[in-house]
């Protein structure tokens, strides 16, 4: 039996040790509460992780991207695609492609000793040659400008009771510079791609000619007047196409972000620099197209609400699910989405190729309208694959319109390689540093381009343009 003391004692030990366990429990509460808190904190930072990483591997692939553009390419990659093409320069068993010998000979030249190299010993002429025929240019010493001064006689007509004034041929009006000379600046520009500094240099180094980067400047801007009557018959034939391409790029005006865009038709081509990149560019430039004419385009938004039958790029859907596919942590599913998308392509192009049968297209389309419809009911569970999914959803069968026409292909590769040329000089200019020269670029590209497409001598159909705009006459 425990004392009176001993009981108070420990009834004192007790109530203090449930004191202590009142305070530890709500230290525990409260720590609990905390460890809550920092649970919650860190699920979102894993969240926040994982937004963070994806973000970054967009980045680094813009990255790679601009790299490429700007540095050195990628050796590994450029290795790995070389194991899967064929080496370069001609293949064994195919036939050559050498030079061809001019087919007239302006001059011909005897060579021939009168003494022996060695002894010194007298010659004999024979009829026994050796032939080598040499193409060059002009003697630099000999190619110098011409300078023509023209007295326009004022002259009086009895008969009107007129003063007349004959106006020289093949010169265009206020202009010092001759028609020649301006249309070696143009292909300088537009077709060599030469920046303004090397073009002087060029001028003087070869002709002796002697002219400032501001009077080359002028003088494209005076060519801009006189083509200007082609570029809008450009326009008229891209409107007017029942077939018809777009497609857009940066460019600089003054400094600030602009866009470049390219309308096109299988043999013109139609830029305009604008400040935007808005939808209101293309509709305002397609305004007058027919509602059955089809837009083969990429999947850019600013197209999608212009009131005309759509094909969307089928190579732009191909590259971002090949790019998926090949990713470090690419999933089974993206992989196998590309190979479909791969298979279907390639069927779909044999298709376009055949003779156009209505009937028969149009159970194609059918048919491939399910298809597409399928893999969108598809239950994805990786991201990479709904990212696919959602780019296919979103066009739907625009990626097809082209088996319900003629002449309509699967892809906007002709107008990518139209605008390339203008991107190549962008980024030798760097742009544009006024909306004046931003126009010249745009009518006088536009023109040339289309000269090229067409496959015209660009020496004689510029020639005939720049008098013809400068005097004011119409074809």
């Amino acid at each position: 039996m425990f004392s009176a003391q001993e009981i108070f004692v420990l009834r004192k030990e007790n109530a203090l040790l449930k004191t202590h366990n009142t305070k530890l429990k709500q230290a525990y509460l409260k720590q609990k509460g905390k460890t809550d808190v920092l649970k919650d904190e860190n699920a979102k930072l894993k969240r926040e992780i994982v937004r963070l990483k994806e973000e970054l591997e967009k980045i680094k692939k813009q990255r790679d991207t601009y790299k490429g553009m700007i540095f050195k390419p990628n050796i590994q990659k450029i290795v790995k695609v070389q194991a899967k093409k064929k080496k370069l320069g001609g293949q064994a068993g195919h036939r050559g492609n050498s030079r061809r010998l001019p087919q007239t000979v302006v001059q011909i030249k005897r060579v021939y000793f009168q003494n022996c190299p060695h002894c010194n010993h007298p010659l004999k002429r024979t009829n026994s040659v050796e032939e080598h025929t040499v193409e060059d240019i002009p003697d630099f010493e000999e190619i110098k400008t011409t300078v023509v001064k023209f007295e326009s006689e004022r002259q009086w007509c009895r008969r009107c009771a007129k003063e007349v004034v004959a106006t020289p041929l093949e010169v265009i009006p206020n202009s010092r510079l001759g028609i020649h000379l301006i249309i070696q600046v143009l292909i300088f520009k537009y077709v060599c791609r030469m920046s303004f500094e090397i073009i002087v240099s060029a001028l003087w180094q070869t002709y002796g000619l002697r002219i400032t980067t501001a009077g080359l400047i002028n003088t494209l801007k005076r060519t801009k007047v006189w083509l200007g009557p082609e570029y809008g018959k450009l326009l008229d034939i891209i409107r007017g196409s029942p077939v018809k391409h777009a497609d857009e790029t940066g460019w600089r005006i003054k400094g600030l972000n602009g866009w470049l865009w390219a309308f096109l038709t299988k043999d013109s081509v139609y830029y305009t620099i604008e400040h935007s990149r808005g939808g209101g560019v293309a509709r305002n430039v397609l305004s007058a197209s027919s509602q059955t004419d089809v837009l083969v385009r990429d999947d850019y938004a600013g197209y999608k609400n212009l009131k005309l039958n759509h094909q969307s790029c089928l190579r732009h859907l191909l590259g971002e699910s090949r790019e998926a596919s090949e990713a470090k942590d690419s999933s089974k599913e993206v992989r196998n989405l590309h190979k479909l998308l791969k298979r279907m392509y390639k069927e779909l192009a044999t298709i376009i190729e055949q003779p156009f049968d209505p009937q028969r297209r149009q159970a194609y389309y059918q048919y491939y309208s399910v298809c597409l419809k399928d893999i969108v009911e598809i239950n994805f569970q990786n991201i990479d694959a709904k990212k696919i999914q959602v780019r296919i959803k979103n066009q739907g069968n625009n990626l097809i319109t082209a088996i319900l026409y003629k002449n309509v292909p699967l892809t906007n590769n002709l107008a990518e390689r139209q605008i390339r040329p203008a991107v190549v000089i962008r980024k030798i200019s760097g742009g544009s540093r006024s909306d004046l020269g931003a126009q010249t670029f745009a009518v006088n590209m536009s023109v040339i381009q289309t000269l090229k497409m067409r496959n015209q001598p660009l020496i004689p159909a510029l020639h005939d343009l720049l008098l013809n705009g400068a005097l004011g006459k119409t074809n």
